[in-house]
């Protein structure tokens, strides 16, 4: 399968059913998609809204907006709060206003919309659902890197091999300063993703700051349709297996298991197995319960309960167990379909959390189809995990937190007992007991002589040190700090590597 990829993929997949409710529910369409959406948000939304609080916020919206555009007064009366009535005084403004109907209706939708206080329902034209599905399938075109958030300013995670990003000479770590003259300073992945986005060949321009080097760059990308997998396997020393997952797409169960029955195979049992679920927004639930199936053999994936409050069990049936521990890295990033999986195996006692808390995004959508092209993407259900744990808008707290990405991996093998670590770094990659890991930031600094290492990665090496707000971001390898953590410190032309015995 054609894999593409787009350099955004937080808040654009996200656990959903794959089912339209209209069709599940036994409902027939309307030949008007404006009344299509008004019904399913008063029937189906979980929040379960009332048609005068759909009716207010879309006319207030629409109203605003004619004022702004026009200059005119759009008046409505405080007991317009019905779907005719709404649709009369629609067509009242689209006869002062002279502007197309179609854009008042999208601008009512949005209004609607902007009453549930929910960021994850939302309304796609026919272009935009095609981009969504793209997302959720990783089948995107881009310019070949990831992002993400570094302060106030997108940064690339990693860069596609032989794509555009690469050709550029854009690497793991840079920030992202601004695309076609506009800053990306304070904006949100959804801002980032807009200017991100395009047709196959059409191009943007981008600056960049890359730290190490102090100073900027700019570079000019066409984007290009990009394959790569959703899954990454490597084997650490000592045997422990790495499965990094991307996105929760419909075909990622099967290239988990995969990568699963790669690493287990051969002369050499795996000892343990380390998941990387960082920067994972999520995707489909179906996924989802696939791979938990190749955990546990049968037990409860999750709860959820929808606007009634009507609570439904979701279970894992005649899957497989595991002999060996479980890690799981997680992050900020790691939301919806992830945190599933993840609550999912920490609860069961499979797996253990590495990392920071998670996102918080524990609701699920089902993508409605319209009868334009266009498509609702509504909220049905709130999920908790097996021992009841609330995951919106909390999160999951992992059962050794660190903060450094580098120290996470750390952090993840010792959860599976590993004692001996050889961290190196070398053309914009480190290397931790044999996996690569692309460089967000440099993981030594030298001046002179003098060789420094981040404090977080320098803890871990040490032992359990607890991280601390006041630490330094780097710590000197002094001779006596090296002598007393017992580590062996080499420095290369163009590398540097630590050994820990």
């Amino acid at each position: 399968m054609k894999k593409m990829l787009q350099s955004v993929s937080l808040s654009l997949v996200l656990l959903f059913g794959a089912v339209p409710i209209a069709q599940a529910a036994g409902q027939p369409t309307t030949a008007n998609e404006f009344d299509d959406i008004f019904f399913d948000l008063v029937s189906f939304h979980i929040s379960k809204p009332k048609a005068a609080q759909l009716v207010t916020g879309a006319l207030k919206a629409v109203s605003e907006e004619l004022s702004k555009q026009t200059k005119g007064a759009y008046l409505y009366a405080a007991d317009d709060d019905t779907l005719p009535e709404l649709k009369t005084r629609l067509a009242e403004w689209q006869k002062q206003s002279g502007l197309d109907q179609k854009k008042l209706e999208r601008l009512a939708i949005a209004g609607m919309l902007g009453t549930l206080n929910d960021p994850y329902t939302m309304f796609f034209s026919k272009e935009e659902l095609k981009q969504f599905q793209e997302a959720v399938e990783n089948e995107i075109v881009g310019f070949g890197f990831k992002l993400r958030m570094s302060g106030d300013l997108p940064m690339i995670r990693e860069v596609v091999a032989n794509s555009p990003a690469e050709a550029a000479g854009v690497e793991a770590g840079d920030l992202l300063l601004s695309v076609d003259g506009t800053a990306m300073k304070g904006k949100s992945f959804e801002d980032v993703f807009t200017f991100l986005k395009g047709d196959e060949g059409t191009g943007a321009s981008f600056v960049f700051y890359r730290a190490e080097e102090k100073r900027q760059f700019t570079v000019k990308m066409n984007r290009a349709v990009l394959e790569i997998p959703e899954t990454t396997a490597g084997r650490f020393t000592d045997d422990i297996g790495y499965i990094r997952l991307d996105t929760f797409s419909s075909d990622a169960g099967e290239q988990f298991q995969k990568s699963l029955q790669t690493l287990t195979q051969g002369n050499r049992p795996l000892k343990g197995l380390i998941v990387d679920l960082r920067d994972n927004g999520g995707g489909y639930l179906s996924s989802a319960r696939d791979i938990a199936s190749l955990f546990m053999e049968d037990g409860i994936l999750m709860y959820t309960t929808n606007r009634n409050g009507i609570e439904v069990s979701t279970r894992v049936y005649n899957g497989q167990t595991v002999k060996f521990p479980v890690s799981i890295l997680v992050n900020d990033s790691t939301a919806s379909a992830s945190e599933m999986l993840s609550g999912a195996l920490q609860d069961n006692g499979i797996a253990k959390l590495v990392g920071t808390k998670t996102f918080g995004k524990g609701s699920a959508q089902q993508v409605i189809p319209l009868v334009d092209g266009d498509a609702l993407k509504i909220t049905l259900h709130e999920y908790f995990t097996p021992k009841h744990r609330v995951v919106n808008h909390v999160g999951l707290t992992p059962d050794v937190i660190v903060s450094d990405d580098i120290a996470q991996v750390i952090a993840g093998l010792k959860t599976e007992g590993v004692k001996k670590f050889r961290v190196e770094e070398q053309d914009e990659q480190i290397l931790i007991n044999g996996v690569a890991f692309p460089a967000t930031a440099p993981l030594f600094t030298k001046q002179g002589a003098n060789v420094s290492i981040r404090t977080s990665v320098l803890k871990q090496l040490q032992g359990n040190q607890p991280e601390s707000a006041n630490d330094p971001v780097y710590t000197s390898l002094t001779d006596a700090v090296v002598k007393a953590a017992g580590l062996q410190l080499t420095v290369n032309k163009n590398s540097i590597r630590i050994d820990k015995q």
